[in-house]
């Protein structure tokens, strides 16, 4: 499923809805305000944008609607991590591959022995 970006309200939202596993709008305004003061019908505008971006899914009807995530954290952040780079490679091409090479020398050994596997991985599935 390929989903649009999530702007950073978006993110703060989907993140208590992943904590929750099921909430209201309610809720969600209760968590958001300590932290930044949302009003109700802004909240719950940006919980319908979710449901349209097929993010999260609106459950009941009336006064008992509640809101469950359709996609997990691990997905979203694939999905825009593949974005992000697939537009990062077609803006800077060439360069934007030697940067990243360069870069790799900065991770820690783990990540940088995880990373080097997975393109490993990779390289033979294509064969």
């Amino acid at each position: 499923m390929n989903v649009k970006p999530l702007s950073e309200l978006e993110l703060a939202i989907m993140e208590i809805i992943w904590a929750c596993g099921q909430c209201t709008v309610r809720d969600v305004v209760d968590r958001l305000d300590k932290t930044k003061p949302l009003a109700y019908t802004t909240v719950a505008t940006v919980m319908a944008r979710l449901t349209e971006k097929g993010a999260i899914k609106k459950q009941g009807e009336g006064l008992s609607i509640t809101y469950i995530p359709k996609l997990t954290k691990e997905h979203l952040s694939k999905t825009v991590a593949k974005s992000f780079l697939s537009k990062f490679i077609r803006s800077f091409g060439d360069t934007a591959f030697s940067s990243f090479a360069e870069s790799i020398e900065e991770l820690p050994k783990d990540k940088k022995s995880y990373l080097l596997k997975l393109l490993n991985e990779y390289e033979h599935e294509d064969q």
